[in-house]
């Protein structure tokens, strides 16, 4: 399970990082977190409820305005400072590190809602495991295969 977000929000911060458009951001965003979201109920074979599929898709619609509002702080930062192509992939690297966090974050909620068990102290999932997943997967787009 913890692959499968990993993968998932990882998947999601590089469309993110590489798509110029704030909409489409969004529209990733709310695509690949909602995906995400009935992988992981049907693994568990569950049907999320009506309040639990509620708070989750407040989460979904919090991660899709994240990913809007800071594709449109970077894009008038980079035209204020007139940042080059490096700076400017730097940037959206950030963007798409933010939006993969908080799709993580989003992951480990539903796995909470929908597992019929609850974690042990030590089996429990962490976001800094996930955190260095996310960092490797965009660090894969920097170097030339």
């Amino acid at each position: 399970m913890r692959r499968l977000i990993s993968r998932m929000s990882g998947e999601t911060a590089v469309m993110v990082a590489v798509s110029p458009l704030t909409l489409v951001d969004m529209a990733l965003v709310a695509w690949r977190n909602l995906a995400m979201l009935d992988r992981i109920s049907r693994l568990y074979g569950l049907e999320l409820g009506y309040a639990s599929r509620l708070r989750l898709l407040r989460s979904v619609l919090y991660n899709m305005a994240f990913a809007g509002a800071t594709e449109m702080a970077s894009e008038a930062g980079m035209e204020l400072i007139s940042l080059n192509l490096a700076g400017r992939l730097s940037a959206r690297a950030g963007q798409g590190m933010g939006v993969g966090l908080l799709s993580a974050r989003l992951g480990l909620r539903a796995q909470r809602l929908t597992r019929p068990l609850v974690f042990t102290a030590q089996e429990a999932p962490r976001m800094a495991d996930l955190r260095s997943e996310l960092w490797q997967q965009l660090r894969r787009l920097e170097k030339p295969e």
